[in-house]
């Protein structure tokens, strides 16, 4: 069964908005360079997005009793919006595996940017949101717009009140054998906002190649552009520690 609703829907669906960090600077200072170009790089970028279409999935996948959760992908310039749509009403077991799918999708994202010499910023929320083939609107995209504007001023993806205290709400029911892989992706920040972990960003293998591309993107920077990396580089550089449920729901 796929779930998801990818080419059209109105309904509750999480969503986040990932700005490309520096990118418009970038275009400003490197639009006629031709090497390290900007604009090549994003289009590279979008091109080896995880995006997905109804068309990927055949009539045995519509009908078994597996259920699937494909993410949507979409670009806008250099923002990128991912977003899942929750059949109605919302199944108590569907939130979980939705979730952990939105949040692969977005490890998945954040680690192409890196490996082409980016990194990102934003949001992601839970609420109202309808979308077609051609538009996103509603209430949860205009939150996540926002707060990744007023809020989100270093590399992280920040999770917003209603999605945390969803979240909260949905561990307090009761635990279940996926509940970790949800706690694994999400952290504490310093300021006491839950944001994306970014320890979920590699393997043990890779783990020194992401952080050296990210201290060659801050090297590259100049003057408070420098500091938008501090705080992920402190993160990947600590220990990891897994979420604790008791830190849901607090805001």
């Amino acid at each position: 069964m796929v779930l998801g609703n990818i080419d059209n829907f109105k309904g509750t669906g999480l969503v986040a908005f990932i700005d490309i960090l520096g990118f418009a600077k970038e275009i400003e200072e490197k639009w006629d360079n031709l090497e390290d170009n900007p604009l090549q790089k994003l289009l590279s970028l979008k091109e080896k997005l995880p995006k997905i279409t109804n068309e990927v999935f055949n009539e045995s996948d519509r009908n078994s009793k597996t259920k699937l959760f494909p993410c949507r992908v979409q670009t806008i310039s250099d923002s990128i919006i991912v977003s899942f749509g929750f059949d109605d009403p919302l199944i108590h077991g569907d939130l979980i595996l939705a979730t952990m799918a939105f949040l692969y999708t977005i490890s998945d994202i954040w680690t192409r940017a890196i490996e082409l010499g980016f990194t990102v910023r934003g949001a992601a929320d839970i609420g109202q949101i309808f979308w077609d083939s051609k538009e996103i609107i509603g209430p949860s995209f205009l939150n996540v717009y926002q707060l990744e504007q007023k809020y989100v001023k270093t590399s992280r993806i920040l999770i917003s009140s209603s999605l945390n205290k969803t979240l909260a709400e949905y561990f307090g029911k009761g635990l279940t054998r996926l509940d970790e892989n949800i706690l694994k992706m999400l952290r504490k920040d310093i300021d006491g906002y839950i944001i994306f972990n970014p320890h979920s960003l590699y393997s043990d293998q890779n783990k020194q190649d992401i952080i050296g591309k990210l201290q060659n993107m801050q090297n590259k920077s100049k003057g408070l552009e420098k500091e938008k990396y501090t705080p992920l580089l402190a993160i990947l550089t600590s220990n990891d520690s897994i979420l604790k449920k008791s830190e849901l729901g607090k805001y």
